[in-house]
């Protein structure tokens, strides 16, 4: 038994998650560490999400209801009514491993100051028969803000899911709560908070956080106006803290690089996301992150340049 036992609240907002939630909860019951508490937030569901809720019978288990407020408020709502010394925020059709909680706070449990990952990868099939591990450089203890840029510097995307990590609630007290301004990579602003006020990010090679993708409804997929704009302000406010703790060269590269990721998914469909991205890219010191696509994307490419290439490729999904 691990030193004081102490409480482990898992925090899930849920909407309209009928189909995928009874595995995620299943899951959490199964963990070999058993001192938790399960805390699902009904987020305004109008399939049968609340009535499975409902038919739960377990001391560990507990759910709350509320209008529809978003993902990032029926989170706080989870997190403000739980109790553990120790706080994971999961998605309501993610899986982990069974040791994966007993692994993490091995890992964390005399180290107030940091947190716990873990691996990850994907799975698109129920039966988790394509499950793949999606290896990545920051698989290694490495200090908070050196996670974060290590982590951008190459591509400017990583993976933050908030479920590959075990976070202690007096870190979640020092980083703030979700923003629930937020709508669309919520997770950018909220995990570069608390990783920025970690001391180290420990890595917990034995605890796997299984993510499931491919979902037709899921909200990274959404690309209207008010999506969109959710994602660049959650960038700003992330790429501002990661500079207000480090700003050196290398640092600002990470920085600019992550911008122009998101500044080749901003245009042409919302130019003024995209002017305002490359300005700041340019105020950083420039980026060198090529544009990713398939082949025949790539191809168009060379031939007509990327923006010629993006509406195109815009223009044939639209007619198809």
């Amino acid at each position: 038994m691990l030193q004081g036992n102490p409480l482990v609240s898992i925090c899930i907002p849920a909407y309209n998650s009928e189909k995928y939630i009874g595995a995620t909860i299943d899951c959490l019951l199964k963990q070999t560490y058993k001192n938790i508490e399960i805390i699902v937030v009904d987020d305004g569901s109008v399939d049968g999400t609340l009535p499975l809720l409902q038919s739960i019978k377990e001391v560990r288990f507990k759910y709350i209801a509320q209008p529809n407020k978003g993902a990032a408020a029926a989170r706080n709502a989870a997190y403000k009514i739980s109790t553990g010394a120790f706080i994971k925020f999961m998605d309501a059709d993610d899986l982990l491993n069974e040791a994966c909680i007993e692994n993490q706070l091995l890992k964390i449990i005399e180290k107030p100051d940091c947190i716990a990952s873990a691996s990850w990868g994907r799975f698109y099939i129920e039966d988790l028969s394509d499950f793949k591990l999606s290896y990545e450089k920051v698989w290694k203890d490495l200090p908070g803000i050196d996670w974060l840029v290590n982590s951008l510097i190459d591509t400017g995307a990583n993976m933050m899911q908030p479920g590959i990590f075990l976070v202690p609630r007096n870190i979640i007290v020092k980083a703030g709560p979700w923003n629930e301004a937020l709508n669309l990579i919520d997770d950018f602003d909220f995990m570069v908070r608390v990783i920025a006020n970690s001391q180290y990010v420990l890595f917990c090679e034995e605890a796997v956080l299984k993510y499931r993708s491919g979902l037709i409804n899921n909200l990274s997929g959404k690309k209207s106006a008010k999506y969109m704009e959710s994602a660049f302000n959650s960038l700003q406010l992330g790429i501002n803290k990661i500079l207000e703790v480090k700003n050196d060269v290398y640092t600002r590269l990470a920085c600019a690089n992550t911008y122009k990721r998101w500044a080749y998914e901003f245009y042409p469909l919302h130019k003024d996301f995209y002017y305002k991205l490359e300005n700041e890219i340019d105020k950083l010191g420039g980026s060198r992150v090529p544009i990713i696509g398939g082949k025949l994307f790539i191809f168009l490419t060379r031939i007509v340049g990327w923006k010629s290439a993006k509406k195109l490729k815009i223009f044939l999904a639209g007619n198809s």
